[in-house]
């Protein structure tokens, strides 16, 4: 009867298991469908912003920016690694990690600071790389994101002294089933050309001038770059938590099936023992 007992109780920890992962599975997919809302606005004003600095650079193509544009040895380089502020989506971290230990083997330098953006990166760097994380931000949700895109450009553009880098790891949204860890250089600050043609059919009037107007959309589109990379983690997040929670949910549907099954057996087969004993006494 012990043996019957444990099975029970094994059977209704698999429910368990299977309820909440199958919440946590919808819960994920919910929250994909809303930021999915929001993904076509972002990448129209990225787009939108990157135009405008094309066509703004042709008026002042020797423009530069002590910040944005560095001269001089990478001595003070910035890592920025995107991650989860909750686990439970598969390698979505894992896959980070290790992207983030291959860069750093091909690009060896011995003053690396670092920023984190979600608690599992922060664990991470913490456990690997005390000494060089210098900011974090813990909590990653679709409400704030926008604020610490603003207050990782703040801090970009008010260290003292100026990092001569500033790179990006994160995971980029490829498709509902596909997230690709990449990487995204912010700093040095590269020039945009617009590939179409593009032509200006009426002169601008400009109350500042084109170098102003250039240092100030400059930092913008930064931001903004900012804002789409940390979005695009945040849907990669879901979807990456969805498919796990989809795996783990199907695992244990099965495994609750093959459990009851043998459960069956065995309670079967103390019921014919107890009919033969019962039997053989008569």
């Amino acid at each position: 009867m012990s043996k019957l007992i444990q099975m029970r109780n094994r059977i209704k920890t698999i429910e368990t298991i299977k309820k909440v992962t199958d919440v946590m599975r919808i819960i994920s997919m919910s929250a994909h469908s809303r930021l999915k809302t929001k993904q076509e606005p972002l990448s129209e004003y990225l787009n939108e912003l990157k135009k405008l600095l094309s066509l703004v650079q042709k008026a002042a193509p020797s423009w530069t920016h002590p910040r944005l544009i560095p001269t001089g040895d990478n001595t003070k380089p910035l890592i920025i690694i995107i991650g989860s502020q909750k686990g439970l989506c598969g390698g979505f971290n894992t896959q980070l990690s290790k992207f983030l230990n291959e860069y750093l083997r091909q690009n060896p330098l011995p003053h690396y600071h670092f920023t984190a953006i979600g608690k599992k990166p922060i664990d991470y760097l913490i456990e690997n790389y005390p000494d060089k994380l210098i900011s974090s931000f813990p909590v990653l949700t679709a409400r704030n994101f926008l604020t610490i895109a603003q207050e990782l450009t703040d801090l970009i553009m008010t260290a003292t002294p100026a990092y001569t880098s500033v790179t990006i790891i994160s995971n980029v949204f490829k498709n509902f089933f596909v997230q690709k860890a990449t990487v995204t250089h912010l700093i040095p600050f590269n020039p945009i050309h617009i590939t179409e043609k593009t032509s200006l059919t009426e002169e601008y009037i400009w109350d500042e001038t084109p170098h102003d107007i250039l240092s100030t959309l400059a930092i913008q589109y930064i931001e903004a770059q900012l804002q789409h990379l940390i979005f695009q983690s945040l849907l990669s997040e879901h979807s990456a938590r969805f498919l796990s929670m989809d795996s783990s949910t199907r695992n244990a549907h099965n495994l609750l099936n093959t459990t009851k099954l043998e459960y069956n057996k065995v309670r079967q087969a103390k019921i014919t023992t107890e009919i033969t004993e019962l039997t053989g006494n008569f």
